[in-house]
């Protein structure tokens, strides 16, 4: 049985880990409402970014074809 982290700010998507291909950062991202937080950071309704202004500050197209899920242990 799989567990996941259900996201605190829509409360409906997985918070699952991604490593931007392009730079190799490694974040926590929704997979619904996009909201992203650093590795090993609380998850918080109110510290967190969205994933299309995180690749835009690094140049890159605002797409998860930048990104890739990495697997857990």
């Amino acid at each position: 049985m799989s567990v996941y982290v259900v996201c605190p700010m829509c409360e409906q998507g997985r918070v699952e880990t991604y490593r931007v291909k392009a730079t190799g950062e490694v974040l926590q991202l929704c997979d619904e409402c996009d909201s992203t937080w650093d590795v090993g950071a609380e998850l918080s309704a109110t510290e967190f970014g969205f994933i299309e202004d995180f690749l835009k500050e690094r140049g890159l197209d605002p797409l998860w074809a930048e990104l890739e899920r990495v697997e857990g242990p």
